[in-house]
């Protein structure tokens, strides 16, 4: 809801995918934008705390309402899809119906991304939130090497920043750095893809 948004975005060089708070002040449109320049969109989710079996229901389906055309939920740097193992199961439930994603902020041992697994939903933990506190351009590149590096371990991850002119700058400057082919920029649906399939 910044002063970035898909108007300035035109000739952005890479896939990233963008996601949307379910209260945004024209959520939809914002997700209509990123949309017709080729952008996946996400909705950013949060649970209420002491959330209830029907608390989870009603704001899940206030989730997918307010950001029709999103692939995925994220969820809110607070936690609070998972904030107990009920929660969790709950939201893994409704996305193996709805057929959406989920991308999980690093908590503990992960055990709601297992349960979205485990339901068939493709689910991803976030490797890292690399901007969340303000870092300036060079922290950032340095961020995005160890994500690199971890990423041609893994397969993939998924990293989340800011819509804002130094994480935007920082991110072209790495982008364009020759890496040989080894690493590639892809939309957040390519990793949860890649979720499902059972390692060899």
């Amino acid at each position: 809801s910044g002063p970035l948004g898909p108007s300035g975005l035109e000739a952005f060089p890479f896939p990233v995918s963008f996601a949307i708070a379910a209260t945004h002040p024209d959520a939809a449109g914002a997700a209509a934008g990123y949309r017709a320049l080729g952008f996946e969109v996400l909705v950013l989710g949060d649970m209420p705390a002491g959330a209830q079996a029907s608390d989870v229901e009603v704001t899940m389906a206030g989730l997918m309402g307010a950001v029709p055309e999103a692939v995925a939920v994220l969820e809110n740097p607070t936690g609070s899809l998972q904030e107990t193992r009920q929660v969790a199961a709950q939201v893994a439930a409704i996305l193996a119906e709805t057929g959406h994603g989920l991308v999980m902020q690093p908590k503990g041992l992960n055990t709601a991304q297992k349960l979205a697994l485990r339901e068939g939903v493709p689910a991803v933990t976030l490797f890292r939130d690399f901007d969340g506190e303000g870092q300036e351009a060079g922290v950032i590149r340095r961020t995005l090497d160890q994500a690199a590096f971890r990423a041609r371990q893994e397969g993939g991850v998924i990293m989340m920043g800011r819509l804002r002119a130094d994480t935007i700058s920082a991110l072209v400057l790495w982008g364009l750095q020759d890496r040989s082919g080894t690493i590639a920029l892809v939309p957040v649906s390519t990793v949860l893809k890649e979720s499902l399939i059972e390692p060899e």
